[in-house]
């Protein structure tokens, strides 16, 4: 969790208690899903150009900003434009929501919030909140609509998540379950409006998720892919790691084929 984030917020047993919780979140399987897509979107060449687009538009350094001397990502950025002009940052966040999120399908509050870390220091971290960026939310209905900022966070979630299953406080674990099971319910009713607000052109849950450390070099590969196979081979060779000129021209393609817009 952001230091920033923290800030007096919790006791250290309390946020020890709070990363437990938000790292069960984290390890599951829908969350995995959806992180893995968006991670799979960082690599695009559109969003790395409107990366670079926002930042000149907005005078932030190429690479981002340098966290603080003591290693902090502050959000705002210190120092900065945008550090007591909230107009500024509203309207960069926009800008992220309308280019990013939406053409993606981003949870617009959740993820706008991560791609503007991003855009600040080229630096990804989850977000913070408890169940954000997954393929689930749960909430107070009820409350929600009592939320000063309902209507743009009621957007975000009309779009991220359309279909819902409404609990009855008095219902189980169990229950739930069972009714999930069912099925009819499943194929008929849920699954039957999946579809209807499906979009073909999102990959959600087809994006494989590549070991780190294989991402890391193929990333590396490409990095390094106006020289020469041989050049590659030498560089990839002082890092102990040893492939053919064929195994590296293959990992290029693949990699510039995974850059591009569908």
């Amino acid at each position: 969790m952001s230091d920033e984030f923290n800030e007096g917020r919790f006791s250290d047993e309390e946020l020890k208690e709070y990363e437990k919780i938000h790292q069960i979140y984290f390890d599951n399987k829908g969350f995995q899903k959806m992180w893995n897509y968006f991670l799979d979107i960082t690599k695009k060449e559109y969003f790395n150009d409107v990366i670079k687009e926002l930042r000149k538009k907005y005078e932030i350094p190429p690479n981002g900003y340098k966290p603080d001397e003591d290693g902090c990502y502050r959000f705002p950025p210190r120092n900065t434009i945008f550090e007591d002009n909230f107009q500024k940052e509203l309207a960069l966040r926009n800008e992220i929501i309308e280019k990013i999120c939406r053409k993606y399908q981003l949870h617009n509050f959740d993820f706008s919030d991560v791609v503007l870390r991003y855009v600040f220091y080229n630096y990804i971290e989850l977000s913070n909140q408890l169940g954000a960026c997954g393929l689930f939310i749960v909430s107070d209905v009820i409350k929600e609509k009592e939320d000063p900022f309902s209507e743009f966070v009621q957007q975000s979630d009309d779009m991220a998540y359309p279909i819902a299953i409404r609990i009855s406080p008095y219902a189980s674990q169990r229950d739930l379950i069972d009714f999930i099971k069912n099925k009819i319910v499943w194929k008929k009713e849920i699954e039957f409006l999946q579809n209807k607000y499906k979009d073909k052109n999102i990959k959600i849950g087809r994006v494989k998720a590549k070991n780190q450390s294989t991402q890391e070099r193929n990333d590396f590969i490409y990095q390094n892919r106006d020289k020469t196979l041989k050049e590659v081979r030498e560089l990839l060779a002082d890092k102990n790691i040893f492939l053919d000129d064929g195994h590296i021209a293959k990992i290029i393609s693949l990699e510039k084929q995974k850059r591009k817009e569908v």
